[in-house]
């Protein structure tokens, strides 16, 4: 019975001894990876090719403010221009199609119209009534002279004259309305010609189809420059002002800029949205931009001298921020910080960083799971 006694004790201070080697096996493994205090990770050198570590000197850089404003292209109204057929009448003839890059002046189609031939007609008879009626009264005004005819007929002659004037002005004006050329032909023949040089964007003319006087036969625009129409947030005005550049970036062509400049900013905050109109004008390059593209407007600001780095690096704890510091060969410091803004992958740094220091730029997270190995698995 104390055979059995000794045996039974002799093992459970074996399985003691077991257990308390086993731990200092374990405490040293993980010493051959880090040491750690409260606020510092020192790699072992022979270890530290086990660690994606990667590091970043910080330096003092050109930092500027990016804001985005979305939005979409225009023409510029005075670049563009519809032209209507202004006559009803039957089209005889177009000497365009879509696409087409016509000058000021160029002929683009022929109408054949009745009502022109009307119009036209009425301002030749009072106009010849008018010449008719002008003649008698210089007539009437020398015989007077002579004593050949009597005062009140001239003063017939001269009232007889206002009232066929007056029907002559009204003849013209019926014409310039019409923006019609007042001239001597009796002809219904009607040339629309272009108003100014640019791209006929569409074509609303086939010969022999009749056509209404406001029917649009074409629109001509010059697209050399555009407009970008965009929203400012309340946020972003503070930053802005008129004049400065712009790059333009459309949905349909991601790889491309377009060089632009804020011409205006609105005077009136959207009630729904919260935002401010904005226009940017800005250079068609190859004529890649078309009306009516949905993009960005990336607009650089606020340009001073500061520290940034990599998102990567920037670790959370406690609804605080931190970056590893390398202070010596392997060993790091966790460094809090405060940050800027966030641009193209990279955030300013306001403090927590000199220029100089060593930053971890990769590998950040597997250091702090290392400084924080006992209470990782709660974070």
């Amino acid at each position: 019975m104390k055979k059995q006694i000794i045996i039974l004790l002799s093992s459970i201070l074996l399985v003691f001894i077991s257990i308390y080697f086993w731990k200092i096996r374990e405490s040293n493994s993980v010493s051959e990876i880090a040491e750690e205090t409260k606020d510092v990770v020192k790699i072992l050198e022979g270890n530290r090719k086990n660690l994606p570590l990667e590091i970043e000197v910080a330096k003092t850089e050109s930092i500027e403010t990016k804001i985005e404003l979305i939005g979409e292209t225009e023409a510029v109204p005075d670049a563009i221009i519809d032209v209507p057929a202004r006559i009803s009448g039957r089209i005889t003839s177009v000497s365009f199609v879509e696409g087409d890059s016509v000058k000021k002046g160029q002929k683009l189609a022929t109408i054949d119209s009745p009502e022109l031939a009307k119009l036209r007609s009425a301002y030749l008879v009072a106009k010849s009534k008018y010449n008719a009626a002008e003649q008698n009264l210089n007539r009437i005004n020398s015989l007077v002279k002579m004593n050949l005819a009597a005062k009140q007929e001239l003063i017939d002659a001269e009232s007889n004259l206002k009232v066929i004037e007056s029907e002559k002005i009204s003849a013209e004006e019926n014409l310039r309305a019409n923006g019609l050329v007042i001239d001597n032909s009796a002809s219904g023949v009607y040339h629309v010609f272009s108003p100014r040089s640019g791209l006929a964007l569409s074509r609303n003319a086939i010969p022999g189809s009749i056509v209404l006087g406001n029917q649009i036969l074409t629109t001509i625009a010059e697209l050399s420059q555009l407009w970008f129409q965009a929203k400012i947030f309340e946020n972003d005005l503070k930053y802005l002002s008129e004049g400065i550049p712009g790059k333009i970036i459309l949905n349909a062509y991601p790889d491309s800029e377009f060089e632009g400049i804020l011409e205006h900013i609105g005077e009136k905050v959207d009630p729904e949205s919260r935002t401010v109109h904005a226009r940017l004008v800005f250079k068609n390059k190859n004529r890649k931009a078309k009306i009516g593209l949905f993009g960005k407007a990336v607009l650089s600001v606020n340009g001073r001298l500061g520290i940034h780095i990599v998102e990567e690096a920037i670790q959370s704890y406690q609804n605080k921020k931190f970056v590893f510091v390398e202070t010596k060969t392997n060993e790091f410091k966790w460094n809090e910080i405060s940050t800027g803004i966030t641009t193209d992958g990279k955030t300013e740094i306001i403090s927590g960083i000199n220029e100089g220091d060593r930053v971890v730029t990769k590998g950040a997270f597997e250091l702090k799971a290392i400084l924080f190995k006992s209470t990782f698995g709660g974070e």
